[in-house]
This record gives C-alpha cells, sequence and structure tokens, in this order.
C-alpha cells in the first residue's frame, strides 16, 4: 500500500461526504414520515397482496441501505469486523431494494401490455437472469478474502486528520461493475417498453376520441417510472464513474462524485416506494370522484367492470388487478 498524508482539499472533500451521508439519511427518514398517512390509507388500510409485500420489501432495505452508508461514513471508531459486516450488508440491502423495484416495474409493464405473456415471459426471463447474476456476485463478495483484507486496510476512517490514502485497486470492483451494468441495462429496457405502451395508448385513444385524451392511470404509471428511471440511472452511473476512477479514492473529484451517488441514492429510495403510493392514491381518488376508468374513452380497464365489446377489445390494455379490482 503506498500511503501519503491528506491535503487540506481533501480533507474538506471528506467532511463535505459526512454531510451529504448525514443528510442522505435524513432525507430518507423525513420521507418515511410525510408519507406515514398515504402509507397507513393506501398501503395498512388495504387488503395485502403481492405488490403490498414488493413495497415494504423496497421501502425497509431502501432505508437500511442509505442509513447504513451514512453510519460507514461518519462513524470512526468501527472495528474491523463491524466494517465488514456493515459493507456486505448494505450491499445486500441495495440489490435488495433494485431487485424488488424492478419486479415491481415488470407487473406494471406487463399490466400496460394487456397481460401479454410474449412481454411476461421475456420480462420475467431477463429478470431471473439478472436476479441469479445479483446473487452470484454478492455470494462472492461475501466469500472474498481480498475484500475483507481491503476493507480492514482503510483506516483509520472519515474525520481523522491522519488518515492515508489507500492507492490499492479494489479486489471487488470488478464483480460490482458488471452487477451494475446488469442493473442499468435491464432498466432502461423496462423504460423502453413503459414507454412503449404510453405511445400506443396515446395513438389508440386518437384513434377512438379524435384526441389525445391519456388516461390518468396511465400518465401516472409512466410519469413515476421516468423519475424513478432517471434517478436510479444516475446513482448508478455515478457509482459505476467512481468505480472506474483511476485516481486514489480520497482524490477530491472521486469524493464528489460518491457524494453524487450518495445523494441519488437517497433520491431513489424516495422515488421508488411513491411509486406504489402514488398509483393507489390516483386510483382512490378516480373511484372518490366517481371517474370511470374503463369504457370507451379509457384504454385501462378492471376486472370488477363489465366486459368490453368487441371494437372496445380491440383496444383495450387491461390492468392486472387484485380480488377487488385494484390495478397493480
Amino acid at each position: 500500500m503506498a500511503d501519503s498524508a491528506l491535503t487540506v482539499p481533501e480533507l474538506q472533500a471528506a467532511q463535505t461526504t459526512n454531510y451529504v451521508a448525514v443528510a442522505a439519511g435524513a432525507l430518507v427518514a423525513y420521507d418515511q414520515v410525510l408519507t406515514f398517512s398515504q402509507e397507513f390509507d393506501h398501503i395498512w388500510n388495504r387488503q395485502w397482496n403481492f405488490t403490498t409485500a414488493l413495497y415494504l420489501v423496497a421501502r425497509n432495505f431502501g432505508s437500511l441501505s442509505v442509513i447504513g452508508i451514512a453510519a460507514l461514513w461518519i462513524c470512526i471508531n468501527w472495528t474491523y469486523s463491524v466494517n465488514v459486516n456493515m459493507f456486505l450488508a448494505v450491499t445486500w440491502a441495495e440489490n435488495i431494494f433494485l431487485l424488488t423495484m424492478q419486479a415491481i416495474l415488470v407487473i406494471r409493464v406487463y399490466a400496460l401490455f394487456n397481460r401479454s405473456r410474449r412481454v411476461l415471459v421475456f420480462l420475467a426471463t431477463f429478470y431471473a437472469l439478472q436476479t441469479t447474476a445479483t446473487f452470484v456476485m454478492t455470494a462472492l463478495l461475501f466469500n472474498n478474502r481480498a475484500l475483507h483484507e481491503y476493507i480492514g486496510s482503510v483506516s483509520p476512517a472519515i474525520g481523522s486528520v491522519t488518515q492515508a490514502v489507500n492507492t490499492n485497486a479494489s479486489p471487488f470492483l470488478p464483480i460490482a461493475q458488471d452487477s451494475t451494468v446488469v442493473s442499468v441495462v435491464f432498466n432502461t429496457v423496462l423504460l423502453f417498453f413503459a414507454l412503449w405502451a404510453f405511445v400506443r395508448h396515446a395513438l389508440e385513444a386518437r384513434a377512438m376520441d379524435g384526441g389525445w385524451s391519456i388516461n390518468v392511470l396511465v400518465r401516472t404509471l409512466v410519469a413515476d417510472h421516468l423519475v424513478y428511471f432517471v434517478c436510479s440511472l444516475t446513482w448508478l452511473s455515478l457509482t459505476l464513474a467512481v468505480d472506474y476512477a483511476t485516481e486514489p479514492e480520497l482524490n477530491v473529484s472521486v469524493i464528489l462524485l460518491n457524494d453524487a451517488a450518495s445523494a441519488f441514492t437517497a433520491l431513489t429510495v424516495v422515488a421508488g416506494p411513491r411509486m406504489v403510493i402514488s398509483l393507489r392514491a390516483v386510483e382512490n381518488k378516480a373511484r372518490r370522484e366517481g371517474v370511470i376508468l374503463g369504457g370507451s374513452l379509457s384504454t385501462i380497464r378492471f376486472a370488477i367492470q363489465e366486459p368490453p365489446t368487441q371494437s372496445e377489445r380491440v383496444t383495450e390494455i387491461r390492468g392486472a388487478t387484485d380480488e377487488d379490482g385494484e390495478y397493480e
């Protein structure tokens, strides 16, 4: 290991990292408080189903990943064992959060495509391959002796003026990079399908009604999906930029990239679970106001409604429903 004392700009950048990590954790915690009443109405006070379970997994593991990162950065007295275990816990939490959100997006795209089995088989196969690859890569991290030695070699922690710069290449970066690239590719595929469904819906609505009357549920689905995609893509891209950096890991530019990645991690963790709450809120509002979500003016239909006529069936995108007719 080649060690050198930190410069003043590097120390200042390291301190900024502490602040960003705390701010990211505070943002996630504040969002949970802010959305508690909505969560109670649309999640806890409703009949539970598969999407509810996915929401809870994404919510909890996403929060754990952000708060865990904050703890790793701001605490200067972690022992070697605690440092390694916390790093691995954060890695698992991030992977589980991303996989759970992708499962939710697969369900939504499947519904937008009229529950097309071909779309489902394609996306489910891609998802299964990615899930397998992610778990294998994470397992390799868990059993990588060089990783444990590497984590233990980075000391003392951020905030100490005697901290040394570790210029050794991290032994787990190739594994982490491969996992991140696969996740970016699949997220892009899911967005492509969502936008494709949106365009189809808009064209069908125009053919039926002579105007661009986009169904409120379609708008909500695609808009939320787009926000989540931008946040997650930025987060994963910044993570890759940090991983591919050839400068020492405490170089100012690398630290700033890592800070930006932490900020977008928190935004992604906030945006993901809100997708479920947002859609249920729109659906409940429509029901209270007596808005018909199916029929000739809409290309989303629910199982509790009367079956469409033959002409309506041509342009129908049928939403997946649970027992009470809720779109998932």
